[in-house]
């Protein structure tokens, strides 16, 4: 049974995050040098992804409550 769970993108334990899914390149971040690959995206490094999914998920919130103060 696998151990990636929902949210688990932060999750520094979550199998999402192990060297299973590194890809042998480097983060597409500009200025970072670590392993690209996580179980949700093979492009970023484990950090980058948390950043990047964060603000994503902040943007839809703000989304969601605009939406809802109308």
């Amino acid at each position: 049974m696998s151990k990636i769970i929902k949210d688990g993108y932060n999750d520094k334990e979550c199998e999402g995050n192990s060297q299973k899914y590194h890809t042998g390149e480097k983060c597409i971040e500009l200025g970072c040098n670590n392993p690209a690959g996580t179980a949700w995206s093979p492009y970023w490094c484990m950090d980058c992804n948390i950043k990047r999914m964060d603000k994503i998920s902040k943007q839809f919130e703000d989304m969601v409550e605009k939406f809802n103060s109308k």
